[in-house]
C-alpha cells in the first residue's frame, strides 16, 4: 500500500490566494455596512430588517478571532501590531467599547427624543435620562465584552504557542 503524499503547494499561489481572501473579507465588510446605513437612513428599515447583514458581520468576525486564537497566530499579530503601533491592541478594544457604548447610547437618547416626546423640553429631558442610563449600561458592558475575550483569545492564542514550542 502506497502512503499518502501530501499534495504540494506553491507558496507564492498560497500566499496571493490568501491576499485575495482577505480582500473578499473586508469588501464584504464595507457592502455588509453600507447595506446597513442604506436601509437605516433611505428606507427608514428596522433593525429587525438588517439582521442578515449583522449576523454576517457578527459571525465572520468571531469566527476569525476564534480562529486565529487557536492556530496561535493571534498572539503573532499582536505582537506585529504592539511594536508597530503607539498604543497596545488590547488598550484599542476597550476603547472602541467604551466608544461604541457612547455611540450607541447617544443612538438610543436621540431615538427617545425624537420618537417619544411632546416637546422640545421633554425631548432635551428624555435625551439625557436615556443617554446617561444608557451610558452607565453599555459602556462597560462593550468595554468589558471587548476587553475579556480579547484577553482570553491571547490567553488561548499563548497556550497554543507554548504548546508548540514544547513540541
Amino acid at each position: 500500500m502506497a502512503a499518502r503524499q501530501k499534495k504540494q503547494v506553491d507558496e507564492r499561489v498560497k500566499n496571493l490566494q490568501n491576499k485575495i481572501y482577505k480582500e473578499v473579507y473586508v469588501l464584504i465588510m464595507i457592502v455588509c455596512s453600507i447595506s446597513i446605513l442604506i436601509k437605516f437612513f433611505k428606507m427608514g428599515v428596522s433593525l429587525d430588517n438588517v439582521i442578515t447583514e449583522w449576523l454576517i458581520i457578527f459571525i465572520s468576525s468571531v469566527y476569525y478571532y476564534v480562529r486565529t486564537a487557536y492556530l496561535g497566530i493571534l498572539t503573532d499579530e499582536i505582537e506585529v501590531h504592539d511594536s508597530n503601533s503607539k498604543v497596545k491592541l488590547g488598550t484599542k478594544n476597550v476603547l472602541f467599547g467604551v466608544a461604541f457604548g457612547l455611540i450607541f447610547a447617544i443612538i438610543l437618547g436621540l431615538n427617545s427624543a425624537f420618537n417619544y416626546a411632546d416637546s422640545t423640553q421633554q425631548a432635551i429631558e428624555y435625551f439625557f435620562v436615556v443617554f446617561l442610563v444608557s451610558l452607565l449600561i453599555y459602556v462597560p458592558f462593550f468595554a468589558g465584552f471587548l476587553g475579556l475575550s480579547y484577553m482570553a483569545a491571547k490567553k488561548k492564542s499563548d497556550q497554543v504557542v507554548q504548546k508548540n514550542l514544547e513540541d
